[in-house]
């Protein structure tokens, strides 16, 4: 029996980081943090959100690993964690789309 691509340790995490990318509002903000960092109240405008909902999505990129945040007095920045994540959805876009 061949080997898989991946290792089966890894596949449930990466299913699981892929499904956190695969909301519309949160590959929205994906893209827009690719631009650099923003703060919680520019993203809030440019994805015409609530500010709760925003944070719903920001706290799941967050819990998976996708998204960092960082306090500045009582103002709150997200940035990309990786920026190879940029990467894959230029692929995917580019292999999908």
């Amino acid at each position: 029996m061949q080997k898989p691509i991946i290792p089966e340790r890894k596949i449930e995490h990466l299913s699981e980081v892929i499904k956190a990318m695969s909301h519309p509002l949160r590959y929205k903000i994906i893209c827009l943090l690719g631009r650099g960092e923003m703060s919680m109240q520019n993203l809030v405008k440019a994805i015409n959100t609530s500010h709760s909902n925003a944070s719903q999505h920001l706290a799941l990129l967050q819990d998976s690993g996708l998204v960092l945040m960082r306090r500045v007095a009582s103002r709150v920045y997200f940035r990309i964690r990786d920026q190879r994540t940029l990467s894959l959805l230029a692929m995917s876009h580019h292999v999908l789309a």
